[in-house]
């Protein structure tokens, strides 16, 4: 394994902490926020620990970048970030970062029928097939027919944008560094969050956030390291190595999730553990001999 062979996997694996991690900080922000909130405030913080780059980082930027730095930012970010809150609201944290396991599946799929980025073989057929019947264990039939199914479709979702995110990055915007990437995609981002929330609840939040700032913490640290610095490392993953691997923190993250789940009291079901463990097995057939 050379020099940058094990960089590579380092980022991955830190990135996999602060992803990992992501789920149960959401979860402790809701008992107070409402998705909206949780979801905003992360993506404002994070463009105000960024901001002290932006006007370099614009200059930087061509016309061709624009429309792609724009799906990063509202397909990429704002709408999964949503989605999760969303989500979260009755799915445990556990379970959503098991579900986020799936992005290396969309990934695949999108960036072969999308960007012709790869092709089509027995590896990539087996694990999408693999990772499909994982999903369907991991949701359940006993879940089919009540509010999770439909709390868990929005994950699912998520990790579509997610996707298409991660090769737009890689496709079409490879000439922009990864710093300048997550700058201006956090601009992007953070545009409609501030304009709802100065046009709705600004008195109504600050004064949330003064009476339970213990909870505000939480917000902080997933729009500080979870979101800002996340994006940063990820983008410079992204360009390291092929989009598939980028995407490949999935492996990692739904252990880090279940650990946080298990030390909040969440009840991990025997076929949950099944479901993600065959999803990420045909994650790892896809990628086999790719990375």
């Amino acid at each position: 394994m050379n020099k940058k062979t094990i960089v590579n996997w380092f980022i991955l694996f830190i990135l996999s902490l602060m992803w990992g991690s992501s789920f149960i900080l959401m979860k402790k922000s809701l008992l107070v926020f409402n998705y909206i909130e949780v979801s905003f405030l992360r993506l404002i913080i994070a463009f105000f620990i960024l901001a002290p780059l932006l006007v370099g980082s614009l200059r930087r930027v061509k016309k061709k970048h624009i429309i792609p730095l724009l799906i990063v930012s509202l397909i990429g970010t704002v709408v999964p970030a949503i989605l999760f809150a969303k989500s979260q609201v009755v799915l445990d944290s556990s379970v959503a970062g098991m579900l986020n396991a799936l992005t290396p599946i969309f990934t695949l799929i999108i960036g072969i029928i999308f960007f012709n980025v790869t092709k089509w073989n027995t590896n990539s057929i087996i694990g999408i097939i693999i990772g499909l019947i994982g999903t369907y264990i991991l949701l359940s039939p006993s879940t089919i027919g009540n509010n999770n199914i439909l709390y868990s479709l929005l994950i699912i979702l998520a990790t579509i944008c997610y996707a298409l995110s991660i090769n737009t990055i890689k496709d079409k915007l490879e000439s922009l560094n990864s710093l300048d990437i997550a700058v201006i995609s956090s601009f992007f981002s953070a545009i409609i969050p501030i304009i709802y929330i100065s046009n709705n609840t600004t008195n109504a939040l600050i004064n949330k956030i003064y009476l339970h700032f213990d909870h505000f913490i939480y917000l902080l640290i997933l729009g500080l390291v979870c979101t800002s610095l996340a994006i940063i490392l990820f983008n410079i993953l992204i360009k390291r190595c092929s989009a598939l691997f980028a995407s490949s923190t999935t492996y990692l993250i739904p252990i880090f999730a279940i650990i946080w789940g298990t030390i909040d009291s969440e009840i991990i079901q025997s076929y949950e553990l099944i479901g993600i463990t065959v999803i990420l097995t045909g994650v790892f057939i896809m990628n086999y001999k790719r990375v």
